[in-house]
């Protein structure tokens, strides 16, 4: 699979190319937050990870 995307923390540096199947797996291991942004050059900004498609894959948070 072709390594389309770029992810940046909020130190501001850019990380990547990924595969979809990668940016999961970040996410799944708490590397990427809600917070974080995700990014290709199909998109003309950064997304926030939780307002993506990806957010899915984020852990649910239990009331506390």
């Amino acid at each position: 699979m072709e390594k389309v995307w770029y992810y940046m923390k909020s130190d501001r540096q850019k990380y990547g190319p990924y595969t979809d199947g990668e940016i999961i797996g970040l996410i799944r291991q708490g590397t990427l937050g809600a917070q974080d942004y995700i990014w290709m050059s199909y998109l003309e900004a950064w997304l926030n990870v939780g307002n993506s498609i990806y957010s899915i894959y984020l852990p649910n948070k239990k009331p506390q």
